[in-house]
C-alpha cells in the first residue's frame, strides 16, 4: 500500500443507519459478515468497520454512540458485544446468530441460511 493509499484513510460508510459485524474465522462469522455486507448492498443500513473500534479510531466510535447501529455477533463469546462496551458504546442494536437456532463449527454457510438471518437483519432490526 503506498502512502497515497495510507492517506486517504478507511474507506467504511457513514451515516445514521449502521451494521457493524463480528467477522470471525468460524462459519458463523463468515454469515454475520456476509449478512453485513447485504444489508450494505441492499441499501438497508451502511456497513461499517468493527475494527476501527478495537483500534480506538476516536471518530468512529463518536459516529458509533450517535447512530442507529446494528452489530451482529456469531457466537456466545460476543467479541463484537465486548469491544463496544469496552469503547462506551452502550446504544446500539443487538443480533446474535447463535440466538437463531444455529451452531457454532455446525452452520452450512449457504444462500438459505444467509437469506434467513438476512430477513430476520430486515425485519426485526
Amino acid at each position: 500500500m503506498s502512502t497515497t493509499d495510507n492517506q486517504k484513510g478507511c474507506l467504511c460508510d457513514n451515516g445514521e443507519y449502521i451494521v457493524i459485524a463480528c467477522s470471525g474465522s468460524c462459519d458463523l462469522g463468515q454469515v454475520t459478515d456476509l449478512v453485513a455486507r447485504k444489508l450494505r448492498v441492499n441499501k438497508i443500513r451502511k456497513m461499517n468497520c468493527l475494527a476501527a473500534v478495537g483500534a480506538d479510531i476516536k471518530p468512529t466510535i463518536e459516529m458509533f454512540k450517535t447512530a442507529n447501529l446494528l452489530l451482529i455477533d456469531g457466537c456466545t463469546v460476543d467479541c463484537g458485544k465486548k469491544i463496544l462496551e469496552k469503547a462506551g458504546i452502550n446504544n446500539y442494536k443487538y443480533m446474535r446468530i447463535t440466538d437463531l437456532g444455529y451452531i457454532k463449527g455446525q452452520t452450512p454457510v449457504t444462500n438459505e441460511v444467509i437469506e434467513i438471518v438476512y430477513e430476520k437483519a430486515t425485519v426485526d432490526y
